[in-house]
């Protein structure tokens, strides 16, 4: 088999567990078959361990329960996040003028609106970590195909997702008001429009949460209090982002229906605002995890 054929084989088998795999690509190299001859075993080997899996309840739950909401959730944040980001992006870099660098007040703007923006997508990112770090973490046997649907729920929610839920939402919170959009102008550039929010999905949404899916993966078993600790630490950091468009929800709930909010609830939504640096918890985790796989090797060695 030649390295074309193995380029192809090899990816197509990482949908197996890794004994699996090593075992598989062992009797392809031991069998010299050739190249479709290969392909067409491990895919055999592929459809049917991956048809067991599905024969069950837990990935159909996984699937619906966390994986495609999570695509959803995250698509929906990815684009709220951009098109925020984009109203600044183009009062600089598409009305700039020389003239205002001498003002001192520009760069104080200027800097305030750097920092606002960095945030957002800081936070972005860490969230899309988190979250694929919850789904790899309860995912182990079905480690690629769930990484593969991920990304296609993601596309889906860039595409059709996010853009119907914003377009719903305008309508039901601003439709009887008849305000003119203040950021036509902003979206009217196809590139704020179409380009910026494909980026920000794919450089701050997919590239994190895979990476915290991947990270999830390798972790093997924990001890239980260090584990509880940090499944802790990432449902609540889900649960701060969650509630508020649930509450988001609840309010236009009860326009539509004239209901009345039970007592305290804007107060517990409010109150959320203090969680709010456990968003960033992935970079304290990131760093003692490097710390420690750098210890490990240095025991090793």
């Amino acid at each position: 088999m030649n390295r074309f054929w193995w380029w192809v084989v090899e990816p197509v088998s990482r949908l197996l567990e890794q004994d699996e795999q090593e075992a598989v690509l062992g009797d392809v190299v031991e069998s010299c078959q050739n190249g479709p001859g290969a392909l067409l075993d491990v895919l055999d080997v592929v459809i049917r361990r991956q048809a067991r899996l599905w024969m069950g309840w837990r990935p159909w739950l996984i699937l619906f329960g966390l994986t495609l909401p999570l695509g959803m959730l995250l698509s929906i944040l990815s684009r709220q996040t951009s098109d925020g980001s984009a109203v600044y992006l183009w009062m600089y870099a598409s009305n700039w003028d020389a003239a205002l660098t001498q003002n001192p007040g520009f760069w104080h703007l200027f800097a305030e609106t750097a920092v606002s923006v960095f945030i957002s997508y800081l936070t972005l990112a860490c969230l899309s970590w988190t979250g694929g770090f919850v789904l790899g973490s309860l995912s182990r046997a079905m480690s690629a195909l769930n990484s593969i649907l991920l990304c296609l729920i993601l596309f889906f929610g860039e595409i059709v997702g996010a853009p119907s839920y914003s377009a719903f939402l305008h309508r039901r919170l601003f439709a009887d008001l008849h305000v003119p959009d203040s950021n036509a102008a902003v979206f009217a550039v196809s590139f704020y429009r179409v380009v910026l929010p494909v980026i920000v999905q794919i450089l701050l949404v997919a590239i994190p949460a895979l990476w915290g899916y991947q990270i999830a993966m390798g972790m093997g078993k924990l001890r239980r209090v260090v584990s509880a600790g940090i499944w802790a630490t990432a449902i609540a950091t889900l649960a701060v982002v969650c509630i508020p468009e649930v509450g988001l929800w609840f309010f236009m709930a009860m326009h539509i229906f004239h209901i009345s909010a039970p007592v305290g609830i804007w107060a517990g939504i409010r109150a959320l605002q203090y969680l709010r640096p456990l968003e960033f918890w992935p970079i304290v985790f990131l760093i003692a995890h490097a710390i420690t796989q750098r210890g490990m090797r240095r025991a090793r060695a």
